[in-house]
């Protein structure tokens, strides 16, 4: 995620836009790209020629207020923009920025509390995907600057706020950088091995959470093997893990690159096909992993046979009561095995992982990690 300072100043605002820029050029997905030309894309700005202070005074003359300074230092640094965010294509210009009851009155019939403020709002976004930006201008702080709100058609109503227009350009920078790295174009790809390694590490001492986190951040650097492991710590410790596995591994073919397509159909695929029934998910496991044959797996503690027989005989109890000695003691020197992923899968012994269970395996330390 971009550690940047927020903008303030025109100055500020055309550096943090340039790096912004640069990024986007570096790492966005290729239709994005190329839907900006061939001559942006060589000049590495996505914006415009900033406005002039006619220009600002104007648009405040027309609007009868005096812009947010944050928000009209933007202006005075690219009057207008290009791909501000993973859902708004253009930035509205001193041209056309405007009120949102003038701009799209069908939207402002006001009856709550949410319909009050976008009547009295300022669109500051143009052309999206039924999205809106907006800034508040009853909602000011002690520097000028006014909220800013995001109204989407998947929001149940107004979006996060935030605190100015900086803070919401920034934050869908953030969500930029994590989509695209999500899709393997990190734009910090520095680091990810580490913390995979270091993920690792914590799930074998059972410090499962911070495991996942670490896993989460090589993620968001483009690391599919993080991805991946985030989403098995998260089938020990989320009942509904398999939107993460349609989502997060069948969905993106640099996770199944990274780790494989044999190990995903033989470990993380079982499991969504337990919890997700019908056609179309075996399809959905077919086409995402092809004709990959099972993963090599290392070799399980005979302790799990044991327990299965004793499942067989009509003894679950015991069973379990052989697996909970057996859990602390697995080890496996497979980078990417962190857990013993078979006792979720497996038909005669998964069964007997109850949620509680499920979480205990995970915060369990393994192969004597203390």
């Amino acid at each position: 995620m971009t550690s940047i300072e927020r903008p303030r100043t025109a100055e500020q605002w055309r550096a943090y836009l340039a790096g912004y820029s640069a990024d986007f050029l570096r790492v966005a997905d290729p239709e994005r790209l190329e839907g900006l030309g061939e001559e942006r894309r060589a000049g590495g700005w996505l914006g415009f020629a900033g406005a002039g202070e006619d220009a600002l005074a104007a648009v405040e003359a027309r609007l009868g207020v005096t812009l947010p300074p944050g928000y009209r230092a933007f202006l005075a640094a690219s009057d207008g923009w290009l791909e501000p965010g993973p859902f708004v294509w253009t930035m509205r210009t001193t041209a056309d920025v405007g009120w949102l009851r003038d701009l799209e009155p069908d939207m402002c019939a006001v009856g709550d509390e949410d319909d009050e403020l976008m009547a009295r709002a300022l669109l500051v976004s143009a052309d999206a995907d039924a999205c809106y930006w907006l800034l508040d201008p009853s909602d000011v702080d002690g520097d000028g600057e006014w909220a800013a709100h995001v109204w989407a058609s998947w929001y149940p109503g107004l979006g996060d706020r935030y605190d100015s227009f900086a803070d919401l350009v920034a934050a869908e920078r953030e969500s930029f950088e994590e989509l695209n790295a999500r899709e393997g174009r990190a734009v910090e790809p520095d680091g990810a091995a580490a913390l995979v390694a270091e993920g690792r590490r914590m799930a074998l001492l059972g410090e499962a959470e911070a495991a996942g986190e670490l896993f989460e951040a090589a993620a968001r650097k483009g690391s599919g093997a993080g991805q991946y492991l985030a989403v098995v710590v998260a089938a020990f410790l989320r009942p509904d893990v398999q939107h993460r596995i349609r989502n997060d591994v069948l969905a993106h073919p640099h996770v199944i690159e990274a780790v494989g397509a044999g190990r995903v159909r033989a470990e993380l695929a079982p499991l969504f096909l337990q919890r997700e029934s019908g056609a179309w998910a075996r399809r959905m496991v077919d086409e995402a992993l092809g004709d990959a044959g099972d993963a090599v797996v290392p070799p399980e503690p005979p302790e799990f046979d044991r327990a299965r027989d004793l499942v067989r005989r009509g003894d679950p109890e015991s069973a379990w009561a052989i697996l909970a000695e057996a859990v602390p003691r697995w080890h496996s020197d497979d980078p990417l095995r962190i857990t013993p992923l078979e006792l979720l899968t497996d038909p005669v012994l998964g069964p007997l992982v109850t949620p509680q269970r499920a979480a205990w395996i995970a915060t369990t330390p393994k192969g004597g990690h203390q």
